[in-house]
């Protein structure tokens, strides 16, 4: 099992991933009981992986395959760490030395091209995905949830090397929070541009992101969409819902009055689209512990909506798989009990078992959502990794 975690030394509040490479043969499991799984961990290790969406709130007679095939986590006990700090590498491993000898030794890495992508088929037609928008607006009159994330779901007949794809999606777009992962026949690579929850001492930061818009073909569309996007009423609206939603979930395992919002509605820009981004901060309560932390947040409120246990049961009937690993969390655990998780998603996955890759994408829906605009909203989300497919198409 192996990770890259990269920030590519991004622009961004409160830092990105740093650069980190870890390999592992021990796999750790955490079923329902978080509790086992964390506060059992070795002192002197590191975990590294992701956490599946449906970690959390899986209907018990779920009979439904998840996404490409993806089990509900992928965390390991790292056996070696690689950690770059300025122009120093450091390693974390029983024996160091030896290590960094042998690898030296390696051959470089010499990406390979990637396979020709056959056009993407949708789980749902894009007619089935509009009716599911009204159907989430009819909930929302009825005063079932607030806000729901719709995501839609694309698979193709192929499988690339995950690391060849990572390496060319990191080129040509960089984000903050990326990552590779690699266990067994499954493998991601992942382009994400959102942190779901670190942890550094008693310090929480959350940075939800809701609020999308498409990148300009010049400056001043670029100006004119940022600028709509920062004044726009329902985007606005979306990431308040969410921030308030973070705030309770931070705040059930935070000091006291200590949940505040360090920035409300920043905009940031992105290779292919705008993001409306806010960072919320509290301080972990002294008898609460890593695994009440991740507990209380995941999964994300960017990726849920808002009350999250109605949503989450909507989302179980309104799409047409699990998520899986899709809008789950990337990411690392310290032996000191400090982490970083990204949220799953601008990232392709990989099941070279069934020859198959796929992706997702989705909106938050609210009652001013007009359907053609939620759909345009997911295309642009998906441009990225279709450029990097070879922009091989939509089937249907």
């Amino acid at each position: 099992m192996a990770v890259i975690l990269n920030g590519n030394d991004y622009t961004y509040p409160q830092q990105p991933f740093p650069l980190l490479m870890a390999g592992g043969s021990k796999a750790i499991p955490v079923g329902d009981n978080w509790q086992d799984a964390f506060l059992k961990k070795n002192p002197a290790s590191w975990y590294f992986g992701y956490l599946g969406y449906d970690l959390k709130g899986r209907a018990e007679d779920e009979s439904r395959e998840a996404f490409i095939g993806f089990p509900e986590q992928g965390l390991f006990e790292a056996e070696a760490v690689f950690e770059k700090k300025g122009n120093f590498v450091q390693l974390h491993s029983a024996d160091p030395e030896s290590l960094y000898s042998d690898v030296q030794n390696l051959p470089e890495y010499q990406p390979q091209d990637l396979p020709e992508f056959p056009p993407f088929r949708p789980a749902v037609s894009k007619q089935a995905y509009l009716h599911n928008v009204e159907k989430v607006k009819q909930l929302i009159r009825e005063g079932d949830v607030y806000e729901l994330n719709l995501c839609q779901y694309f698979e193709s007949n192929a499988a690339p090397d995950g690391l060849d794809f990572y390496l060319r999606l990191n080129q040509l777009f960089p984000m903050p929070f990326s990552g590779w992962f690699k266990s067994g026949h499954l493998e991601i690579a992942s382009g994400s541009p959102e942190r779901f929850l670190r942890k550094t001492g008693n310090e929480l930061i959350s940075q939800p992101i809701k609020g999308t818009a498409a990148r300009g073909r010049n400056e001043e569309e670029d100006r004119q969409n940022r600028e709509r996007l920062f004044h726009s009423e329902k985007e606005r609206a979306e990431n308040m819902m969410i921030v308030d939603l973070v705030r309770n979930d931070l705040a059930k395992v935070s000091r006291t009055g200590s949940t505040t919002v360090e920035e409300m509605f920043g905009i940031y820009a992105f290779p292919t689209v705008f993001q409306m981004i806010s960072t919320v901060r509290s301080v972990k309560a002294a008898d609460k512990n890593m695994a009440d932390v991740l507990d209380s947040a995941f999964p994300m409120g960017s990726m849920t909506g808002a009350p999250k246990l109605e949503v989450m049961k909507q989302i179980r009937s309104l799409e047409p798989v699990c998520r899986g690993a899709y809008s789950g969390a990337l990411g690392c655990m310290h032996p000191d009990g400090d982490f970083d998780f990204n949220v799953l998603i601008r990232s392709l996955f990989i099941n070279h078992g069934k020859n198959q890759c796929g992706f997702a994408v989705g909106s938050a829906i609210t009652i001013d959502s007009d359907t053609e605009e939620e759909w345009a909203e997911c295309m642009a989300k998906a441009a990225a990794l279709l450029k990097v497919c070879g922009n091989p198409g939509l089937a249907g």
